[in-house]
Formats: structure tokens, sequence, C-alpha cells
């Protein structure tokens, strides 16, 4: 099912296409607010619709899904084989084992703790569920933005310029004009939409780390022999 963006991608691409023609051409008038917001985007606005189209939530929230799945079937056997093991095995075979087990389920844990496999598991669910309602927001702002000036009198501006005005160097002022207004009405809610995902990252960045996993010691020190007793 097409969403708004998709919706408007027909006649906004047309208009944006004009408008990275005139801002190749000819720029934007000094001191324009559009000049930062081309620095902190790093694209045109045809290149951000094009970038808007492109982000897709459903195949984030698929992994954040399966994710969960993941980590809820790591801490179940964990905790069966912590339960399995107690009491049935006995001796200093069972003592290093014991260690060693100890050691490999913290590692696993029970996904309350992030420095854990199954705590890391759910906290890269819980991240890509979040990339994926920021590709929601991303691809509402700008659909917004692009209703906006397709209906704007800057578009009409653009609209009856002859197509090879927009090629002048530089072009028509009214045109560099019109063409700087619609870029930063598509290029700001990109610029601020950047900056969520930078910050986004951010806060998430320590959950998201690799996990090493330490050997623990040799188990129990001793030079007797092992001795083990298992209950069958």
């Amino acid at each position: 099912m097409m969403d708004a963006l998709e919706r408007l991608a027909g006649v906004g691409g047309d208009l944006l296409r004009r408008v990275d023609r005139v801002l190749i051409a000819g720029g934007a008038p000094a001191g324009d607010p559009v000049w930062e917001l081309l620095r902190r985007v790093g694209a045109l606005p045809g290149d951000v619709l094009e970038f808007g189209l492109k982000v897709r939530a459903e195949p984030l929230r698929v992994a954040g899904a399966q994710l969960r799945a993941d980590a809820d079937r790591f801490a179940r056997r964990q905790g069966k084989l912590t339960v399995d093991l107690a009491g049935v095995w006995e001796g200093t075979g069972a003592e290093a084992f014991a260690v060693r087990w100890g050691a490999l389920a913290s590692y696993i844990g029970d996904g309350g703790d992030p420095g854990t496999i199954t705590g890391r598991l759910r906290a890269t669910a819980t991240y890509a569920e979040a990339l994926a309602d920021w590709c929601d927001a991303l691809r509402g702002e700008l659909a917004e933005a692009v209703a906006r000036v397709v209906s704007s009198a800057e578009a009409v501006t653009l609209r009856q310029a002859d197509p090879a005005a927009l090629r002048e160097e530089p072009p028509a002022a009214d045109v560099l004009e019109a063409a700087a207004r619609i870029a930063v009405r598509v290029l700001q809610p990109a610029a601020d939409a950047f900056a969520e995902a930078r910050e986004l990252m951010a806060r998430r960045a320590p959950d998201l780390e690799e996990l090493r996993y330490s050997e623990p010691g040799a188990g129990p020190a001793g030079g007797a022999a092992p001795t083990t007793r298992v209950a069958l």
C-alpha cells in the first residue's frame, strides 16, 4: 500500500529536480538559510526525496521481532540448563564445570542486563524498532514538506520558467529565490531527522558494542586426582 510520500513522488520529484538544477546553476543568495541546510544534509532536495523513498520501516520491525525471539530462546535455554545441572553432578570435575558454566551463564544472561548476550539482542531489537519509527517519521515529514511546496507560489514560478532558464548561469533572480525557498522547506525536516538519527545512535551505542566472552579461571586447584559423582 502506497503511503503519502510515494503518492507525491511523481509531482514532487519533478519539482525538486527543477530546484536542483537551479541551485547547481546559480547557487542561492548570499547568506540564505539554504546554505547551512545544504551543509548539514549534504544533499540536494531531489536527492533527499529519493533517499526518503528508499528508507523502509518494515524490514527493521521484522528484524527487531526476530532479535527478540532469539533473545527469548537464549534466556530459556540458559535457565533450563542451569536447572538441569543443579545437584546431579558432584566432585572436582563438576566444580570445574560449574565455574565455566557460571561464567557462560552470566555471559548469556536472562535479558535484563544489556551487558549479556540476551540483553544485547534485546537492546539491538530496541534500536531496530527505534530506527523503524525514525523511518516512518522521516517519510511523514518529507511528505508534508513536499505537499506544501508543490502547491506553493514558488512552485508556480519554477513551472512557468522556460526550461532553458533553469540552466542559466545565474538563473533569473525570481527563479533563484523560489528554488532556495523550496529547498529550505524540504531540507529542514531532513536536517532535523538526521540530527535525531545521530542522537539515537549516540544514545544506543554503549548497548550495541561487541560483547566479548572472558574465560573463567582454571577451576579448583589441588594435586589430588579428580573425583566425579553423577546422579543418574
